[in-house]
């Protein structure tokens, strides 16, 4: 008696029809979901409320440094000190509703000059931004 096992074929599954099928299923479901109805899905939209008062504008006070730590305040020509600084920062804010203090500080300049302007601006409760050049 021969009892040995016979080789089977190997069965493969035919996959070349999936991807029209797919594809016709695709272009199927998308003509169908433009032709539905907007009016089927009921959206609350937000309304406009003409009452409320848009914020006052926010000033700032422009303060830049030059290489040779001269302080320039709101584009006057004149140069300060930072010993200077601190007095005419008060002077402007008498007459000037501002809340933040904008910088440009010159690259040469070190990271401690930069803190000292920061440190000016906390005193006199401004939020400082610093003011860069865009990389050429």
């Amino acid at each position: 008696m021969n009892f040995r096992k016979r080789e089977r074929e190997a069965s493969e599954v035919e996959t070349g029809a999936l991807a029209d099928i797919l594809f016709f299923l695709l272009m199927f479901f998308l003509m169908i979901s433009t032709l539905a109805s907007p009016d089927a899905i009921r959206l609350l939209l937000p309304k406009a409320d003409s009452t409320k008062v848009t914020p006052p504008v926010v000033e700032s006070i422009r303060v830049s440094v030059d290489s040779s730590n001269n302080f320039f305040i709101d584009g006057n020509t004149q140069a300060f000190q930072l010993e200077q600084v601190d007095a005419q920062l008060k002077e402007i804010l008498k007459t000037k509703k501002a809340n933040s203090l904008i910088i440009s500080i010159d690259k040469s300049r070190s990271v401690q000059d930069l803190t000292d302007v920061y440190d000016l601006a906390a005193k006199n409760n401004l939020s400082m931004v610093m003011a860069a050049e865009k990389k050429k």
